[in-house]
């Protein structure tokens, strides 16, 4: 194999594929990402990237002298061509190894065969349906970061996918905070489909995919198939029963505050530098359209600031994580947050202050418990 590839193009499908390879694995190959090179008008550069869970497999353009195909150390790949100067990448295989120059940098890397990475699934994308992927985009970054990480409750580490014919909603919870969007599109579904996906297999479509272009949707048994001209991927569904997330939306919250939410941003990130890196505590405290944010840590000290907000109920006190406060505040997209409280025991309820028809976004935060 001998190829020359433009390396803002190599860049970006290797920054994309990265988070697939997995750190910790049995097989040796799955470290490796597939390089497969095809001569003529419709060949290329395929990469191809797998965890066993989730594969995928990204095509783009290239210079084929010679075709071929090899497997090379994903994260040193990565690690090299972000170093490189802006030039042609020139990648030959040369025995078992592999060469990469550009410009005056050469660097060699060993390899794995073809035959001993795993087969790229053959699934059928027949009866497939379409959405936006500025829609997937948006669906996806506005609820990902609530999903779970413990591996106890593996069915939390996924988002749900609600489609029907008339729209699409993503949930995402680790069970102390909730989000999710709802985004009004007519889809070619015959019947209402609900399935858990891992969150990196639909980050995919942001990170590959074109900004203005349509994915094809396919649910194949177990399996998740997303597919856009070069990209394909595959996911593996994760099995089980969601939780009944709409038990847990607060539907009574009687106390409102109206914040903007760059202000309430700046406020948050100066008081965590003193917050406990444990629980992120801060103290939230609501009167007279002034809301006071301070953070008291033994050993590392105190701090206090207010924002000016719309608040006219009575005064009312919570504490909450904060840095679960700023994930809802960077993925709002609105310039004021609406925060829709009962008391300083229940959830809250964080929107947007002003929303298009075509789109709800809705954030739930459970409070802190307070001992001392």
């Amino acid at each position: 194999m001998k190829i020359s590839v433009v390396k803002e193009n190599l860049l970006k499908a290797v920054n994309a594929i990265s988070p697939i390879v997995p750190t910790r694995s049995t097989m040796p190959a799955l470290y490796n990402i597939l390089l497969e090179a095809e001569e003529g008008e419709e060949g290329g550069l395929k990469i191809v990237a797998t965890d066993l869970d989730i594969s995928l497999s990204h095509r783009l353009k290239a210079n084929v002298k010679k075709s071929g195909a090899i497997t090379i150390p994903a994260r040193k790949l990565g690690e090299i061509v972000r170093e490189l100067p802006n030039a042609p990448v020139s990648i030959e295989q040369i025995d078992e190894k592999v060469k990469i120059v550009c410009d005056k940098s050469s660097f060699i890397l060993p390899s794995i065969p073809k035959s001993d990475f795993p087969a790229f699934p053959e699934k059928s994308f027949e009866g497939a349906f379409t959405v936006s992927n500025a829609i997937m985009s948006k669906l996806v970054n506005a609820t990902s970061y609530a999903a779970g990480k413990d591996d106890d409750r593996p069915i939390l580490k996924g988002i749900l996918w609600e489609i029907n014919k008339d729209e699409s909603s993503m949930i995402s919870t680790n069970g102390h905070r909730l989000a999710k969007m709802v985004y009004k599109e007519k889809t070619n579904i015959s019947e209402p489909l609900n399935v858990v996906v891992p969150p990196k297999a639909l980050e995919m479509v942001e990170k590959l995919c074109s900004e203005d272009g349509s994915v094809e949707v396919v649910i194949d048994g177990s399996h998740l198939g997303i597919r856009e001209k070069d990209t394909v991927i595959f996911s593996r569904l994760i099995e089980g029963t969601y939780p009944n997330y709409e038990q847990v939306i607060p539907i009574h919250n009687n106390k409102i505050a109206v914040i903007d939410t760059e202000k309430f941003n700046e406020t948050l990130r100066r008081m965590l530098i003193l917050a406990n890196t444990a629980t992120y505590r801060v103290r939230l405290y609501f009167k007279d359209n002034l809301l006071n944010v301070s953070v008291k840590t033994e050993d590392l000290g105190e701090g206090e600031d207010s924002v000016e907000m719309e608040y006219k109920d009575e005064p009312l006190e919570i504490y909450f994580n904060g840095s679960y406060l700023l994930d809802v505040l960077k993925y709002l997209g609105s310039e004021q947050v609406k925060i829709c409280m009962q008391n300083s025991e229940s959830g809250i309820l964080l929107v947007p202050a002003s929303e298009s028809e075509k789109q709800r976004h809705l954030n739930v935060i459970m409070p802190l418990k307070v001992t001392e």
